[in-house]
């Protein structure tokens, strides 16, 4: 009956005819593995409780650790600043609307102003805007190898602060290659700042300068290099006098055109007996009307610019931050380089 009963009620056979007091021993030994799964649930429940409870006090604490600032945050990018300035083209200067970040950042806005243009720019942003221009184009502030390499194309593409710099050290360079005036015992500081302001006084160093005359000849170049004087030049180096001759294009390129400058007034000098002065003069006049009037006022007006803009006595502020700064630099050069 054991085994038919455990058929019929599909009860297990170890089961069937066992006695009830057997059974109920049974039935709570069944019920163990059902507590032990309420135990873990609950254990799991008060596992995730204390985990919750856990995270929400690091997040507190950690935002209640963060300082708290009491300013508002400031735009992602400051506002430009207009301006009202001067550019410069041509010989001609006209207005222009412009803002801080273009005299900071813009090349192009750099090439439009003259030193004059920068001088009326306030002080802080123009002496700024100026040292970035001077660092960015430092390698030509005082190297006659890039010079030698460079076209009158390439130096249109240089802002004319950088360019008077870079010309006036060109200057100095050919003066003392030359040795100009140095067999009068002429000092050769003073030559070549002398020198820097007769070109000052033709072509404001402007490269392109060119100027006709009553006959109808051109000057041209730094040195404004009179048709007559450049076809002397071509003569002396025929008869090995000098060691260059140069092409008419060569007068508008600057390094060339300051050769010219520092041959020209080797000349004078040998034909003025060793007096400056009177070489200034015979520079604009020629050795024969050196003294008259017009090469008095010649030579008073290349003083003029000698004291201010040469040796930088009263200059405009630009001119006088260029200048000051660019030594720095060409000084801070030499030291740095190679013996």
């Amino acid at each position: 009956m054991s085994t038919r009963l455990a058929a019929d009620w599909n009860i297990p056979a170890t089961l069937a005819g066992t006695p009830a007091a057997d059974l109920a021993s049974s039935d709570r030994t069944l019920r163990i593995p059902g507590l032990r799964v309420l135990g873990v649930v609950t254990a799991g429940v008060v596992l995730v409780l204390s985990l919750a409870a856990a995270a929400e006090w690091l997040r507190t604490t950690t935002i209640a650790s963060v300082p708290v600032s009491t300013a508002r945050p400031g735009p992602l990018f400051t506002p430009p600043v207009l301006l009202s300035i001067t550019v410069s083209s041509a010989g001609q200067t006209g207005p222009w609307l412009t803002s801080d970040h273009e005299l900071l950042n813009s090349v192009e806005m750099w090439k439009r102003m003259h030193l004059s243009d920068w001088s009326t720019v306030p002080a802080p942003l123009r002496e700024q805007a100026l040292e970035r221009m001077l660092r960015r184009y430092r390698p030509l502030l005082n190297t006659p190898s890039a010079w030698d390499a460079m076209s009158a194309f390439d130096w249109d593409a240089v802002p004319q602060p950088v360019r008077t710099v870079a010309y006036r050290r060109m200057i100095a360079y050919w003066s003392g290659f030359y040795a100009v005036g140095s067999a009068f015992d002429l000092p050769a500081g003073a030559v070549a700042e002398t020198l820097e302001a007769i070109v000052m006084s033709e072509s404001w160093f402007d490269h392109r300068a060119r100027a006709i005359n009553r006959d109808g000849t051109w000057d041209l170049g730094l040195g404004q290099a009179s048709s007559y004087a450049r076809e002397r030049l071509r003569e002396l180096h025929a008869r090995e006098r000098v060691d260059a001759s140069l092409s008419e294009d060569d007068y508008i390129n600057p390094w060339r055109a300051t050769r010219f400058v520092a041959l020209w007034m080797s000349l004078m000098i040998e034909e003025a007996g060793g007096d400056l002065d009177t070489a200034v003069r015979a520079y604009n006049r020629g050795i024969g009307d050196a003294g008259d009037s017009v090469g008095a006022d010649y030579l008073a007006s290349v003083e003029r610019r000698l004291g201010r803009y040469i040796r930088n006595a009263d200059a405009p502020a630009a001119w006088d931050f260029v200048w000051r700064r660019a030594r720095v630099l060409i000084r801070e050069d030499a030291a740095a380089a190679p013996r």
